[in-house]
């Protein structure tokens, strides 16, 4: 094999590293770094470098928790981009596809961080073995849910998990959730409102709550139609818009599944017409065993 280049053009290895697999925990904890230490210390031992093997082994241990704290680093900065993004979110689609390229980001630095926290304290367990003193590390603290938490940490903790509490509670909606898809071309007003009147009605008295309305956030035809009909009934709203730039012609469908997948089940679906992406969101909700409506125009459309 003459070259590296060479073995990715015969094999087709064009995986990056946020493709790939993170080993398992016994893997990364007993495979690589446990072997680690044997390999490297156990030979000294007993030998004139005897006296080398605890600062050697400490060094090697801090060398885990380091990387585990710079990915942790990292993955917080992160975090304080996504948070930054939804909070200047125009809903526009270069946004749509920065918060959800930040959020795959985010998510890989985090199941990296993990991984490093495992190998970090089978390291200072090592340590601890091989030395019989308690690893200390120079910078930061043992993170593991074993670590000593003094007072001020564990309050400051139980301060900051309110606070999420309270900012996450801002964005909460309580209601059932209604899925809407219908024709870009519909022009039909009153069908809608009176449809959606009627169902926010029969929603207080089936699921004995509020209605939330969900869309594709069209800027017109049914969907803006809906859009209108909520902000004057001050029904709650939220936008699954299509993401173009990431998913091409397959958006429309794409925007229905995340609908269908929210963890809040929906109430019922309504479409109004006949437009293949509102058929779909109809279909695959009557798959699940959720009721859907279908609302066809009062008049045909001309052939």
């Amino acid at each position: 094999m003459d070259s590296v280049y060479d073995a990715i053009e015969l094999f087709g290895l064009t995986e990056t590293a946020d493709d790939l697999p993170i080993p398992a925990e016994d893997i990364l904890g007993d495979g690589c770094v446990r072997e680690a230490f044997e390999a490297l210390f156990a030979p000294l031992t007993g030998t004139g470098l005897g006296p080398e093997v605890e600062p050697l082994a400490h060094a090697f241990a801090t060398l885990f928790h380091r990387r585990r704290d710079a990915l942790d680093e990292a993955m917080t900065k992160q975090t304080d981009a996504l948070r930054a993004l939804i909070r200047a979110n125009d809903g526009g689609e270069i946004t749509d596809v920065e918060i959800t390229a930040t959020q795959t980001r985010a998510d890989h630095l985090r199941e990296m961080r993990d991984a490093l926290a495992v190998m970090s304290e089978t390291a200072a367990r090592c340590y601890e073995i091989e030395t019989g003193r308690a690893f200390i590390p120079a910078s930061n603290g043992r993170k593991n849910s074993a670590a000593h938490l003094t007072g001020a940490v564990f309050e400051a903790r139980q301060w900051l998990e309110q606070h999420e509490r309270q900012e996450a509670a801002q964005f909460q909606m309580d209601g059932t959730p209604l899925a809407l898809a219908g024709d870009r071309d519909w022009t039909d007003h009153a069908r809608i409102w009176d449809t959606l009147d009627a169902i926010q009605v029969r929603f207080r008295e089936s699921f004995a709550s509020s209605l939330i309305l969900y869309h594709k956030g069209d800027k017109w035809g049914a969907d803006a139609i809906a859009a209108a009909w909520a902000k004057s009934r001050k029904v709650p709203q939220v936008i699954f818009a299509p993401n173009w730039r990431a998913f091409g012609k397959s958006a429309g469908f794409k925007a229905i599944d995340q609908m269908l997948d929210t963890p809040r089940p929906l109430g019922g679906v309504v479409i109004f017409g006949t437009s293949g992406v509102a058929l779909n969101l109809a279909t695959k909700a009557e798959e699940r065993g959720i009721k859907a409506m279908r609302v066809r125009p009062a008049t045909p459309k001309p052939q």
